[in-house]
């Protein structure tokens, strides 16, 4: 595909001070899985995000029929089993009240090459800052106020006026005109069923040796079904009465401009796209979520094979922290 960019490493590349601001954040990350049992009133190790599991299910991928080259020599079996975890995009088990509207859907493909595939996709398609030292230092003011409020509420009033700082920093870099359009687009949705919502990944991969973007989207118009359940209720309800289909896609990047990999806050416009295949969750293939073989599953795009690897500097970001944070819920959890 010679219109195609080429991945090159520089797009990985972060200056020091942002490597300075990682190293704190991912020390924040640590504090606060060691304590994420008592925040969120478990008996295990959370994640750091997405902490809350709707459901586990077992599902397939069947390719697209027609699919260039350039994919095939990946992508080189008809089907693929795959796991997707549902979840939501909490830091902390919310066990009261209505969740934020805000969910992931996981993919794990199986034996892609002889390796797994980890694909962590969101239903809000941009990030709110394209400065790594921003969301770093937002992140590392929430993780210290949560982990010291549960300590000793007293004292996290000594955190707020770092979290309301850095929480304004990060307010004010939201204001780009593809992510004040998103939100307005996103507003009329926030009720709707789980599985109604199209999903993306948070920045880009590379696909051998170009830059792609991975989404998800619904093959039925399922806005209308449990209004009035819970998420979690509704997912494993709808998967025991039928099969559930969705087309995974894949857009590739041709110029920085139309299609830039390190600014997470617009949407790519021009760039090629492709039906990779369509996901199956068959009837009854919920697993149990509360097995903790289960819930300790790592949907870690890091540790994909190179040719599937994140590619942009907040995904380097992301790398560091899901490496801490895998590592410590590891420990903790004895895996």
């Amino acid at each position: 595909m010679k219109t195609l960019l080429k991945y090159t490493s520089d797009l990985d590349q972060l200056s020091t001070t942002e490597e300075n601001d990682l190293a704190k954040a991912i020390r924040s990350v640590e504090k606060f899985i060691e304590s994420s049992s008592k925040i969120s009133d478990v008996n295990y190790a959370t994640r750091d995000a997405h902490a809350k599991t709707y459901a586990t299910a077992k599902g397939t991928l069947t390719l697209s029929n027609n699919l260039p080259e350039f994919i095939t020599e990946l992508f080189d079996q008809k089907q693929y089993e795959l796991l997707a975890r549902f979840s939501n995009g909490n830091l902390v088990i919310n066990k009261k009240g209505r969740d934020a509207p805000l969910y992931g859907f996981s993919l794990k493909i199986k034996n892609i090459k002889g390796h797994e595939a980890n694909f962590p996709l969101v239903n809000f398609p941009l990030f709110p800052t394209n400065s790594p030292s921003v969301f770093l230092n937002f992140f590392r003011a929430v993780n210290t106020f949560l982990v010291t409020k549960k300590d000793n509420f007293l004292v996290a009033v000594l955190d707020v006026p770092s979290l309301i700082k850095n929480g304004f920093f990060l307010f004010s870099s939201m204001f780009s005109t593809d992510f004040l359009r998103e939100i307005f687009n996103f507003i009329p949705k926030r009720n709707q069923f789980f599985f109604s919502f199209n999903y993306d990944g948070i920045g880009c991969y590379r696909l051998g040796n170009y830059i792609m973007k991975i989404g998800l989207k619904p093959i039925r118009n399922l806005a209308d079904i449990g209004k009035n359940a819970s998420q979690k209720e509704s997912i494993t309800e709808f998967i025991s009465l039928q099969d559930s289909n969705f087309i995974l896609t894949v857009q590739f990047c041709e110029n920085l401009k139309d299609q830039p990999v390190n600014d997470l806050m617009k949407t790519w416009k021009n760039a090629p796209e492709y039906d990779l295949g369509k996901i199956t969750i068959p009837q009854d293939s919920c697993i149990d979520s509360t097995d903790p073989t289960i819930e300790n599953l790592n949907f870690n795009p890091f540790e994909n094979a190179e040719y599937l690897q994140p590619v942009g500097k907040m995904q380097q970001i992301r790398k560091n922290i899901y490496e801490a944070s895998v590592a410590t819920r590891n420990r903790l959890n004895g895996q």
